[in-house]
């Protein structure tokens, strides 16, 4: 005879059923998850962060403006920064010829250097793949300077562009315009020379270094106005009290600059001029000049107690290749640097009041501290010198660190 359950022992044996498959689909879960999970890890090494202190000043050195018979376009024999002697041919000044003459003669000059650069560069197919690598990465260097407002490196960086994409026309195109665009280019600069009438050749006077470009300051700010230079001079200087000289602007062609010798005045704020000593050597990094850096020794540090902060004047003997020496500079000075292990964020843990991470060595999972020296928004630079103590051991370079993951445990072992 078949015994009928009662309902109510029926529905505890469904309910013994259904919180079985629970606990069983738990267990799967977090077993798969420990077990199954993708892992990232990325190779440990040193990441350096340095501290900067930016702002803006001007240049003093002493320069002697250099004129001509003839106030006209000037066709220019040396270059920007040419160590010159007495006697050494500069420049042809012709009688006639507007500022913008002047301006166009200079822009086609650059453009025909370059032009004649990608001519004469002598590249076949074969070194095509070179010049295509020389388009990217000027491209993206280009693209980097643009989205960080890096003024300083576009002119170079456009210029580099230019130089293999000519190339590469000339390489490709069966009809390159290259060619057609150097002969037009040199065709109006010699229709330029031509109708400015006679011209005169200007030879130094003088040794020292030649250039082209004037701003009419160049009797304000000297090298003896430097070495005596006061705040209350520095901001006379920089004031509409001071202005250019037209006359130099108008009729000079150049300038003749006696000695590699100059000097940097520069203000700094009051939390800024801290880190700065007189008589210490420092590497400036000239924005507008492609960020050059040029080390130079501060020589002077006054106090600006009318607005606060310091004025600080720095002295360097070097001109270094391609340098535009306008008036006005951005600077940027690294003062203080750290170095360290780069640990993101996401590989951290914290516990029993330190940090720790995990490492992968072939499968299994090690457990490293850290010490961290330095805390970015979203990374870390721990130190990389520190002896294991009790027992654990400190994250070292070379090691894969593990920058996810769950479940993580000293000695695991990962399929």
């Amino acid at each position: 005879m078949i015994k009928k359950l009662k309902s109510g022992g029926v529905i505890q044996r469904v309910a013994a059923v259904i919180l079985c498959i629970a606990v069983l689909i738990y267990t799967v879960y977090h077993i798969s998850s420990v077990f199954g999970e993708d892992i990232a890890t990325i190779s440990t090494g040193v990441s350096r962060e340095a501290k900067v202190v930016d702002s803006m000043g001007y240049i003093f050195r002493n320069e002697s403006v250099l004129f001509s018979q003839n106030n006209g376009a000037a066709d220019y024999i040396r270059q920007d920064g040419d160590k010159v002697s007495v006697g050494d041919k500069l420049a042809t000044v012709y009688e006639s010829g507007s500022a913008s003459a002047k301006s166009i003669l200079r822009l086609l000059d650059s453009k025909i250097a370059i032009l004649e650069q990608s001519v004469g560069a002598g590249y076949t197919l074969a070194d095509l793949p070179e010049v295509n690598d020389g388009i990217s990465e000027a491209y993206y260097a280009l693209a980097r300077s643009l989205s960080t407002k890096d003024t300083g490196s576009i002119s170079e960086q456009t210029d580099k562009l230019l130089l293999n994409m000519n190339c590469h026309s000339l390489l490709t195109d069966g009809d390159s315009p290259v060619d057609d665009t150097l002969r037009t280019m040199k065709e109006q600069r010699e229709a330029i020379i031509t109708n400015s009438g006679k011209g005169v050749v200007e030879t130094s006077e003088d040794s020292g270094y030649f250039y082209t470009y004037v701003d009419g300051y160049e009797s304000y700010f000297t090298a003896d106005a430097a070495l005596e230079l006061t705040v209350a001079d520095y901001y006379r200087l920089i004031s509409e009290e001071v202005s250019a000289d037209k006359n130099v602007l108008s009729k000079a062609y150049g300038k003749l600059a006696e000695s590699s010798e100059w000097y940097f005045a520069v203000k700094f704020s009051e939390i800024s001029s801290e880190f700065f000593k007189a008589g210490e050597s420092y590497e400036l990094e000239f924005v507008e000049n492609g960020n050059k850096v040029i080390p130079m020794t501060l020589i002077s540090l006054a106090d600006d107690t009318e607005h606060g902060g310091k004025l600080a004047v720095f002295f360097a003997d070097r001109l270094p290749d391609g340098f535009v020496f306008g008036r006005s500079q951005s600077v940027s000075i690294e003062v203080s640097s750290v170095s360290g292990i780069y640990v993101p964020k996401s590989a951290v843990h914290r516990g029993g009041g330190t940090y720790y991470v995990y490492v992968l060595k072939g499968s299994v999972v090690f457990y490293r501290r850290i010490d961290v020296v330095y805390e970015g928004s979203d990374y870390y630079l721990c130190a990389t010198e520190v002896k294991d103590d009790s027992g654990a051991k400190y994250l070292g370079t070379n090691e894969l660190l593990i920058i996810n993951g769950n479940n993580l445990f000293d000695g695991r072992i990962l399929d």
